[in-house]
């Protein structure tokens, strides 16, 4: 089982506050209802106020359910403005689980915590230069390349721009 895996049971107590929530129990039915819960297992991460800052459903062996994890405790630093530490645990993804499902997106946005410290387009450019080279056809390549389309197009070879 998943949540047994010794890292996975680390993270987990290491970095959150787990709580399980047994759907089938009377009392469970506020969160949800509150939560809208389709699927199980329904994770979530809370901030301490109850707002929603990250979720997905579905089982995941151990080896993809830890780089999502890691991954779901960046995007919850980021959206809590704390882009220099949702910068180190995406790294940390990405040095850890390279081949992971979840590796273009932790190059995606440790590329969007970087500028968002720096203000310089260069570590967004340059974060997203690495994730055309190292996931060419992840779908969050595809997300990425609405920059390029800002670029001018070079002409076809063999064909001059008209005058």
């Amino acid at each position: 089982m998943t949540y047994l895996e010794p890292a996975v049971a680390e993270t987990v107590t290491q970095r959150f506050v787990p709580v399980q929530v047994n759907v089938t129990e009377p009392a469970a039915r506020p969160l949800i209802e509150r939560f809208r819960t389709v699927w199980t297992p329904d994770l979530r991460v809370l901030a301490p106020d109850g707002f929603e800052l990250v979720r997905w459903q579905g089982y995941l062996p151990p080896f993809e359910f830890l780089p999502q994890l890691l991954v779901a405790q960046a995007q919850a630093l980021l959206r809590s403005h704390d882009e220099a530490g949702a910068a180190a645990v995406y790294e940390e993804v990405l040095r850890r689980f390279p081949t992971s499902f979840v590796a273009p997106e932790a190059q995606y946005y440790l590329a969007v915590a970087r500028y968002k410290t720096s203000h310089r387009a260069e570590d967004l450019q340059g974060g997203w230069r690495l994730l055309q080279v190292r996931y060419p056809r992840s779908v969050w390549r595809l997300k990425q390349s609405f920059s390029e389309e800002q670029q001018p197009a070079a002409p076809p070879k063999g064909q001059r721009e008209a005058a």
